[in-house]
């Protein structure tokens, strides 16, 4: 430590009393002093002697002055103001945090993965909050993380900070920041806000094994291993590693930026998905000795009184025990669409575990009489094929979540786990009407079917419930769903959709401001109704943050990320929800779409093939089908599927858009042109997707018509515009100018995410 910095020492700078040093590096020196206007204790940085006659090195001191103070968030250091002291000098004033850095806390070891996994999603939350202010920070490193006496990751020196919209001369930057954390592409002066998040790969790599991935005696054998060399993996140092960890950091550290999270909001869905236990492995395993050691199915719970009331009952109770055991650390759970499979089913719990990939069934009945409950409850291992735990409880109406919660916990004292604590509460969401709950329930089976009729039943279930009691949070969270999925699918007018269902997702957030389901639908409104994406993916990563066990979240992220172009972590994203939920049927056509998107074509058609060993005539699968072997060149075989997938919806109007594509396609004009007479007759009595009608005179090659169906899609925010910019189909009208204002009207045709690209 120089002796100028001593010298500093009780000295006051205009209202701040110097105390002690905090810690020096290249830059500055930062001091800890005592605001004597607010009595408060306060860090104070100043640039480094031999650095104040420099001016650029002023100039970019201001800068960090400047972009730190411009972000407002927990896990970024809170500035308080810049100001020049009688003698000159620049000094920023900022909050002091007790507690040390990282790397203080480093030098005692390495962290536990729960710790590591902890503070690098507070800096991915803190990394996403500034580039999304256009702020790439450039020097990630352990030294510039504080860890505060609570437990908070907080970014701190913003020195090095860039702005990731400058452009660029052909030269590159400087380069600045940290070799040994340094992207490879910022070691040739190209940093953007992927080369933080390979630094923050980094950062967890060195927490969990005390040690750097690329080293070197020198600067220039250290670079040469960034740019070069592989790491060793983080298996071979240390005992215990996830693989799923190890997945994680391979990705954050590839040598292309292309490979690499493209967003900090990737990175931190993937994270919340691996401190709640949930793999996206690309492979689902099915074998027994295969399946997660701790994992655990809820089977619907057996109505012994065999009556509707206690039917809805028992399939609340499953449910809601499905939610607090999720809550388990370390034990994997099956969602209830997956288990509702199975109600009512005589296959025997070993072929049920299998078909799940899960090693733990939890099973019971449930008899009501009046106010009196029975309820059983047995837990069994399915492999070693003996019971574990059994209890009956003989109480009232009233107990039932006290009960739910009382099996949870004993299900986790015979597991020998302990509770998600500290990153959800064990409780219950919905704590009113038993009824209604189950209603809810009955109304999201019913809409899992994505056909008009199971959307209308599922609407009936969702009013029901609310008539039951109007402050049941999820039925309105439902029935928002289901006005948005009417919207989705063009069964009413898609802008009424979209305000409906905004309108009712407020309702259920004012209700239950943690309800990760409304955080859904409001995403999903934001998207089809205002082509906001930045606020859609806000509210997608805020709904997989209050529940990462909701397979919903990560399946409409993965959504959102295939509009986006994001394909490969589009399918980390469906293999979240496929783990989650192996039995549904949109999760598993969604595995399709991404494959299709992606360009690869066997893979999509084995996918859709696995949703048909499932459900021979689905429609979504049937459509996807169709669409691979149009750009296979066979659309001849196409027409085949299409039919089907007419047939399958009802003969909907995205169907019949289909099946005319095709048609033109095969040069069938004239029964091309007659879907396309059909369409119009029907648009004369209710709203007809204009895609579909865009999608035929894409087949016949009328370009301009189509186009003019798509501006009028773009009118009444169709949804399915939304995949305006890598639907296969509309790549004749790419080269078009018309087409390039319309993804440009919709955000897509700009950049919304300059650094994907």
């Amino acid at each position: 430590m120089h002796l100028q910095c001593d010298k500093m020492i009780g000295q006051t700078i205009a209202h701040y009393q110097i105390q002690e040093v905090l810690g020096e590096g290249g830059m500055g020196v930062v001091y800890k002093a005592q605001d004597v206007n607010l009595d408060r204790p306060v860090a104070i940085k100043f640039l480094q002697p031999h650095r104040r006659s420099d001016e650029q090195e002023r100039l970019r001191f201001i800068q960090e002055a400047k972009a730190a103070s411009s972000l407002d968030h927990p896990n970024i250091c809170t500035i308080y103001e810049i100001d020049t002291a009688p003698n000159g000098q620049l000094f920023i004033a900022m909050a002091y945090y007790a507690g040390e850095t990282l790397r203080r806390k480093l030098a005692r070891g390495p962290l536990s993965i729960d710790d590591a996994l902890k503070y690098t999603v507070d800096i991915a939350q803190g990394l996403a909050k500034a580039h999304a202010n256009g702020l790439v920070h450039r020097d990630i490193k352990p030294d510039n993380i504080i860890i505060t006496i609570d437990g908070v990751a907080k970014i701190l020196d913003f020195g090095l900070v860039k702005l990731s919209f400058d452009s660029h001369d052909g030269s590159g930057d400087s380069v600045l920041g940290t070799i040994e954390y340094m992207a490879p592409e910022q070691i040739y002066g190209q940093a953007d806000r992927r080369s933080d998040l390979w630094s923050l790969g980094v950062v967890l790599y060195e927490m969990v094994s005390d040690r750097r991935p690329f080293t070197g005696k020198r600067p220039s054998d250290v670079f040469h291993a960034i740019s070069n060399d592989a790491y060793t993996p983080l298996s071979e140092l240390c005992e215990g590693v996830p693989a799923e960890v190890q997945r994680f950091v391979a990705r954050a550290l590839a040598k292309s930026p292309a490979d690499r999270y493209q967003r900090a909001e990737e990175m931190l869905a993937h994270l919340h998905a691996l401190r709640h236990g949930i793999t996206s492995s690309p492979t689902i395993a099915v074998l027994p000795g295969d399946r997660h050691a701790l994992s655990i199915a809820v089977l619907p719970f057996t109505n012994m009184t065999r009556d509707d009331e206690t039917e809805y009952f028992g399939d609340g109770l499953t449910d809601e025990l499905i939610h607090l055991l999720s809550q388990v650390r370390g034990l994997h759970v099956v969602s209830h669409t997956s288990v509702f499979e199975f109600k009512g089913k005589s296959e025997n719990i070993r072929s049920i575990a299998e078909r799940l990939n899960v090693s733990k069934v939890l099973e019971g009945s449930v008899r009501r009489s009046g106010n009196t409950l029975r309820i059983t409850a047995q837990l069994t291992d399915a492999i070693k094929g003996y019971h574990l735990w059994s209890e009956r409880y003989d109480r009232e109406l009233k107990d039932v979540f006290a009960i739910q919660e009382d099996i949870a916990l004993s299900i986790a004292s015979t597991l020998k786990l302990k509770l998600k604590s500290e990153i959800a509460p064990v409780k219950s969401r919905y704590s009113g009407s038993v009824e209604a709950h189950a209603l809810y329930l009955k109304g999201r089976f019913h809409w899992e079917q994505r056909t008009e009729e199971g959307l209308r039943k599922a609407g009936q279930c969702f009013q029901q419930a609310i008539t039951l009691d109007p402050n049941c949070a999820p039925a309105f969270a439902g029935l928002a769903d289901y006005f948005i999925s009417l919207g989705f699918w063009g069964l009413i007018l898609p802008r009424e959709a979209w305000d409906r269902g905004r309108e009712l997702a407020f309702r259920a957030m004012q209700i239950d401001d943690h309800l990760a389901e409304a955080e859904i639908s409001l995403a999903k409104c934001a998207l089809f109704n205002h082509w906001d994406w930045r606020q859609a993916e806000d509210r997608f990563l805020r709904a997989i943050e209050l529940n990462p066990a909701l397979p919903a979240g990560h399946f409409w992220y993965a959504i959102l990320l295939i509009q986006l172009g994001r394909f490969d972590s589009s399918l980390l994203e469906l293999r979240c929800a496929h783990e989650l939920d192996p039995l549904s049927l949109t999760v598993a056509t969604g595995l399709a779409w991404a494959q299709y998107y992606l360009g690869k074509y066997d893979r999509a058609a084995a996918e859709c093939q696995k949703v048909f060993d499932l459900q021979p005539d689905y429609f979504e699968a049937l459509a996807c089908m169709g669409l691979i072997i149009i750009q296979e060149k066979r659309p001849a075989d196409a027409i085949l599927w299409f039919e089907r997938a007419l047939t399958s919806s009802g003969n909907s109007a995205l169907g019949l858009g289909f099946l005319g594509y095709a048609l033109a396609q095969d040069s069938r004009t004239e029964s091309a042109n007659e879907n396309l007479a059909q369409l119009m007759k029907a648009s004369a009595a209710r709203y007809i997707s204009p895609t579909a009608m865009a999608l035929i005179h894409i087949g016949l090659s009328d370009y301009d018509r189509a186009m003019d169906w798509l501006e009028n899609a773009y009118d009444v925010r169709d949804a399915w515009l939304a995949y305006a910019k890598v639907f296969p189909p509309y790549e004749p009208l790419r080269g078009s100018a018309r087409f390039r204002s319309l993804l440009a009207r919709i955000a897509l045709g700009g950049d919304f995410d300059q650094q994907t690209t």
